[in-house]
């Protein structure tokens, strides 16, 4: 009965597992289905926003096509506090390792989450700053990273600045997206636009183009304020997307181990009785053989 009871033992094991990982996917769900509204709801601000800018280059001349190729990168990479969320941050982190490996004494990292500073920390990269987010967060828990950015652009540290997260698309697909703050050129623009969806071409016709615009206090500073706050914008939608793929991407995970951990729990339940059976089998075959040599 050794092996029956070591077998009984792995079964409690498996269906506490079970247990966990059942509330966790419920936690998860919760989660999923508040920010997922949240998530909704800002992004109609931003296909607004985004068509705003779109207009205001045609008008201003928000994007500029020259940058250094050889300058110093800052990169900002969105990620998860905690891990069980299946390939999430693996597949975005892989990504931008397979971009700036050869370019490690070039690049910052500004990471967001435990697990971007973990990951990019162990590979030697230079990080120059990190942001924990609690899973409900405001816009103003980022300015450190605001500040950082603005700092950044104002003394022109950096020659490009890229924002890394994934992108939720629907419940079982994530996408690792990227976003150019700067320089903010057109093709970038529009690239990312697509990426999430976006026509950006239906907002030309509300605004007809022998308009005019009146600028204050001047041109220059509108196109910086305008930048600022796409910087800003872009970074807290980001964030946004990647906790909503963050519990889309747990759920999931969690729902698979709870019904790998329910699959297994069944096969060593009929392992268990096989083994019981087993071990009956033998007792009674004793128990014949001894009475048999008896008489």
């Amino acid at each position: 009965m050794a092996n029956a009871r070591q077998i009984k033992t792995k079964i409690k094991s498996v269906k506490n597992l079970q247990k966990i990982t059942r509330a966790l996917e419920i936690v998860s769900t919760v989660k999923l289905q508040k920010t997922k509204k949240r998530t909704e709801h800002y992004r109609e601000f931003m296909e607004e926003f985004l068509r705003v800018m779109r207009v205001a280059h045609e008008r201003i001349g928000l994007f500029d096509e020259i940058e250094d190729q050889n300058g110093r990168r800052l990169i900002v990479v969105v990620s998860s506090e905690r891990g069980l969320a299946g390939s999430l941050n693996s597949k975005l982190f892989k990504h931008i390792l397979g971009k700036y490996a050869d370019w490690k004494d070039k690049t910052d990292i500004y990471c967001i989450g435990k697990k971007a500073v973990e990951f990019f920390t162990r590979n030697g990269f230079n990080v120059v700053g990190k942001l924990h987010l609690q899973d409900e967060f405001e816009e103003k828990d980022a300015k450190p990273l605001f500040d950082y950015l603005q700092d950044s652009l104002e003394n022109k540290t950096h020659a490009k600045i890229k924002v890394y997260f994934n992108y939720f698309k629907n419940t079982i697909t994530q996408v690792p997206l990227r976003f150019k703050l700067y320089p903010l050129d057109n093709e970038s623009f529009n690239t990312f636009a697509k990426d999430i969806d976006l026509n950006l071409e239906t907002y030309k016709e509300a605004i007809p183009s022998y308009q005019d615009f009146v600028y204050e206090p001047t041109k220059k500073e509108l196109r910086n304020a305008l930048l600022k706050q796409l910087a800003e914008y872009i970074i807290y939608g980001a964030i946004l997307q990647n906790k909503t793929g963050e519990f889309a991407a747990r759920m999931l995970a969690m729902k698979n181990a709870k019904d790998n951990a329910k699959k297994t729990s069944e096969a060593l339940t009929i392992k268990f009785n096989k083994a019981r059976q087993a071990a009956i089998t033998q007792e009674i075959s004793e128990i014949v053989s001894a009475k048999i040599a008896i008489e």
